[in-house]
């Protein structure tokens, strides 16, 4: 998933001190806060506190060394092409591929500042956001009005008279998979999407542009 490749990739961008995290947690949790665990309720709440994070880990992003960007994203591209990504948690796999660096326990630190267990936690509750985010997204008027404009394309360049198999084979993949393909891997309760589906143009702005 592109929108949970580039989150994480700016998520880990992030090069403060320990020091600069680790009362936080303990302050919470002195407060009575509860923090989200991996498979804790996703509220509206919740989602917006991960909102909130993501906000945080844009104004930190870029602090990382090029040699540092470079080291986790091999990391990840080795653990992508060593343990296939389960569908819907690419965000809980690319986490996983940093686990033990550095820049994990940093990012953890981080999270836990704003009330979540850890990075492991904030990974899946983000991949579950983003997954009742796509199956909304995918169901909205816009959504659908502009897949059946892509369907009627498709079904023109197969359908053409004037295009060689060639042609209409390079146009087909420059158009991406069909839109059944890209329908939501996962079925989503009823209660993560009504929780999701007040955020939806803060998560819409997530989404990489061009």
């Amino acid at each position: 998933m592109q929108i949970a490749r580039r989150l994480l990739v700016l998520a880990l961008a992030t090069a403060l001190p320990m020091t600069a995290f680790v009362a936080a947690p303990r302050a919470a949790h002195a407060a009575g806060e509860a923090a989200v665990a991996q498979d804790g309720p996703l509220t509206g709440e919740v989602v917006s506190r991960w909102l909130d994070s993501w906000q945080a880990f844009t104004a930190w992003s870029g602090a990382l060394p090029p040699d540092r960007r470079a080291e986790i994203g091999q990391a990840i591209r080795d653990h992508r092409a060593a343990t296939p990504t389960q569908p819907g948690r690419d965000l809980a796999a690319m986490t996983a591929a940093i686990e033990g660096m550095p820049e994990w326990h940093e990012a953890s630190a981080m999270v836990m500042k704003r009330g979540f267990a850890d990075l492991a936690a904030w990974a899946a509750t983000g991949d579950r956001i983003m997954q009742a985010y796509l199956t909304l997204d995918y169901d909205s008027a816009a959504s659908v009005a502009a897949r059946a404009e892509r369907d009627a394309l498709r079904t023109r360049i197969r359908d053409s008279d004037q295009l060689t198999d060639a042609q209409k084979q390079q146009l087909l993949q420059s158009y991406g998979p069909s839109e059944e393909m890209n329908r939501p891997v996962m079925a989503i309760p009823a209660a993560e999407l009504e929780a999701v589906r007040p955020h939806m143009e803060r998560l819409r702005a997530l989404q990489p542009q061009g």
